[in-house]
């Protein structure tokens, strides 16, 4: 009987789900996206692959680990101060963002297939969005704005992963500075 109830309960886990994701991160960073499999995680753990399933139902749910993983390295303090010009803060946010990227420039490929929705996305989400009203936009038009920031933002970090040749940062700034203008230029404030 005690038997049966043990196997009721399913696998004892021997590690963590941090540690599955940390694995999954690290085969992210040496493989990109595609490097990224359960078969993968499994070996890298030392794990059976169908183990992984104690610790995550699918590979959709490693991937809104990993998003969330990657935007919690995201330096928020920088661009949390409102005392600071809401320039200041979103551009502190664009190359906390891309430097994270350039370093797991496969996690653009996630970022891109998948709708972070975990609480450090919600955090980021919300606190661009806060920039964003700070700046005067209404709150449809942050929201594009957020969106042209992220196509900003991800697209840049494709194309240096993609030529495998660094995009000078005075070029990226330099896109930041004229998407703020342009914004800026449609404010009622």
């Amino acid at each position: 009987m005690v038997g049966a109830r043990r196997n009721r309960r399913g696998r004892r886990r021997s590690l963590s789900e941090q540690e599955i994701l940390g694995a999954a991160f690290d085969l992210l960073a040496e493989r990109g996206a595609d490097g990224v499999t359960l078969r993968g995680v499994a070996a890298r753990v030392g794990i059976a692959p169908n183990a992984v399933y104690t610790y995550f139902p699918d590979k959709a749910t490693i991937v809104r680990g990993l998003v969330e993983l990657l935007l919690s390295k995201v330096d928020h303090g920088r661009f949390t101060d409102r005392t600071l010009p809401w320039r200041e803060r979103i551009r502190a946010f664009a190359l906390d963002l891309r430097a994270e990227l350039l370093v797991h420039p496969g996690a653009v490929h996630l970022l891109l297939a998948s709708s972070p929705t975990g609480p450090n996305a919600k955090t980021v989400g919300d606190t661009v969005l806060g920039i964003l009203a700070d700046a005067g936009l209404d709150p449809e038009d942050a929201a594009r704005a957020a969106q042209l920031l992220n196509v900003h933002i991800l697209g840049s970090v494709a194309l240096e992963a993609t030529d495998h040749q660094p995009i000078d940062p005075a070029q990226f700034l330099w896109g930041l500075d004229r998407l703020f203008d342009g914004l800026t230029t449609h404010t009622t404030t």
